[in-house]
């Protein structure tokens, strides 16, 4: 059996069902009474079509229920939105303010910005604080674009390290004697030491002093909510206790498809633990087995007998790098809540078996 942990990470190549799964899961659990939290922060956006979520309520915390063998279970689901997650993390009405139409921030926390990975982080990190769920579910970004979620907690430290200690250490000092405002006026004529004054002088001669207002209210803004990005370093950490999460690697049964899932696990060895799952998604296995060709008809049971030696050697291989495989049958029903059910009833025959 594979008991649920506070969080449960899938992870995947484009096009392998991962949002899928992940969601079919989220679902299950739902139906075993965990009150449960699926974030996705997954652009392509599946999410929004299984669960039919509104556009306009990006980042906001969505009450879904779903109807599953006549009865309606519940969960909550987010789609990241960063910066709903940044403006949210500030400590003041006039800070959210500064940034809410801040051209910098809207460019960092577009689809691949800059910051989309440490909001997740930042998120997810929020609501483990909240202790709300029992389990929270995360639909992490496909293929590459996941190693650099996992790589973002050190994005944030170096953020707030080498690069910018010595404004921060100013900033700091300054924030003491003055206000936010009074001091981003005076950031260009006293800070001399580092060559920062000359950075920023040629970005007011290359962007405009608008800009350059911007980026100081940026910059000063961040500093003063260090404690709160900081704090989200211990996620890395909590990613790697067993007792904490699961780990779910979403593959097809395709060659390519499993070898790209050995990959992903392999780059994220750091990171796991021995509680990783291979779910092989749109495996025929099951219908094969339903389907006997006549005897009259030997292309076909040769067919089938080599599509299914194929698949079970494929599960076989992965059954060598993960510590344990569970198939997932394709499903044909063309509507999301017959998809949602097909893939629930597997979650639903794997509890008990080993």
């Amino acid at each position: 059996m594979i008991f649920p942990k506070p969080i449960e990470i899938f992870c995947g190549t484009g096009g392998v069902g991962k949002t899928t799964m992940a969601t079919s899961r989220a679902a299950f659990l739902a139906s075993q009474n965990k009150k449960v939290l699926l974030i996705t922060i997954d652009p392509a956006k599946r999410l929004r079509q299984l669960l039919k979520l509104e556009n306009s309520r990006d980042g906001e915390v969505h009450s879904v229920e779903i109807d599953f063998q006549g009865e309606t279970v519940q969960l909550n689901a987010i789609l990241m939105h960063p910066r709903s997650t940044l403006l949210r993390s500030l400590d003041s009405e006039e800070n959210r303010n500064k940034l809410k139409d801040n051209h910098i921030i809207k460019v960092l926390t577009k689809p691949y910005g800059g910051m989309n990975e440490i909001m997740a982080i930042l998120e997810v990190q929020y609501r483990l604080d909240q202790k709300e769920y029992d389990c929270i579910i995360l639909d992490t970004p496909p293929g590459k674009h996941f190693i650099d979620f996992l790589n973002s907690s050190e994005k944030i430290n170096r953020f707030f390290d080498k690069t910018f200690i010595e404004i921060f250490q100013y900033i700091g000092n300054k924030a003491e004697e003055s206000s936010s405002l009074s001091f981003s006026k005076k950031i260009l004529t006293q800070i001399v030491s580092t060559g920062v004054n000359k950075l920023l002088s040629y970005l007011e001669i290359v962007t405009g002093n608008e800009f350059l207002e911007e980026f100081k209210d940026t910059i000063t803004i961040l500093y003063d909510r260090k404690d709160f990005f900081l704090k989200a370093l211990k996620f890395q950490e909590f990613l790697k206790q067993k007792t904490l999460s699961n780990w779910y690697f979403v593959t097809s049964a395709e060659q390519h498809k499993i070898k790209d899932a050995v990959e992903i696990a392999s780059s994220a060895h750091d990171f796991t633990h021995e509680d990783k799952f291979c779910l092989v998604n749109k495996c025929l296995g099951p219908y094969l087995l339903k389907w006997h060709p006549s005897d009259q008809s030997q292309v076909l049971s040769e067919m089938r007998t080599t599509m299914l030696e194929r698949e079970n050697k494929l599960k076989e291989g992965a059954q060598k790098q993960f510590n344990r495989v569970i198939d997932f049958p394709e499903v044909l029903e063309a509507e999301p809540q017959k998809q949602l059910e097909t893939l629930i009833n597997r979650w639903n025959e794997t509890v008990g078996t080993s």
